[in-house]
């Protein structure tokens, strides 16, 4: 008998963190190794904490955040109101042939992003941020030692 057993887990790790120059209308190059990472080139980009962005496969969205959006009742008061303002700030997004996403403006502003983005991998998920600010985090966090590799405890 034939095992038809069907995972239903996306799973995916991005690895690495690399900046790109945005260009005059906020287009910027998905690392390609996270391109691979879908087979449609398809991302969700949404606000994350610390006026980061959380660049998302659609299977991994659908699956982590998804699931915790489900959650919520829209006949709750605060849970509509966290539903409109995050809603208003999640965009489905198309690479280009050129392997490119345009980040909106709403989340240029959120992010404080400028002339350079950075792309830091996050396990199973990416975080964008402002270039500069970002090589500022990493220096800084060098001084400190290896404290980071405390997740790993």
């Amino acid at each position: 008998m034939a095992n038809d057993t069907k995972t239903t887990s996306s799973f995916c790790i991005l690895s690495g963190n690399c900046e790109y120059k945005l260009d005059s209308q906020h287009r910027v190059a998905v690392p390609s190794d996270w391109r691979s990472q879908t087979p449609t080139g398809c991302f969700v980009l949404m606000p994350g904490r610390d006026r980061t962005l959380q660049l998302y496969t659609e299977e991994v969205y659908n699956e982590r955040i998804g699931a915790k959006l489900n959650q919520l009742s829209p006949s709750n008061k605060e849970d509509l109101m966290k539903l409109r303002q995050l809603g208003a700030r999640t965009f489905k997004l198309q690479c280009d042939k050129q392997g490119r996403i345009q980040i909106p403006q709403i989340l240029m502003d959120f992010a404080q992003l400028k002339d350079t983005v950075a792309f830091i991998a996050s396990s199973n998920f990416g975080q964008i941020m402002d270039g500069a600010r970002w090589r500022a985090e990493f220096e800084a966090f060098n001084e400190t030692g290896d404290s980071f590799l405390d997740v790993l405890d």
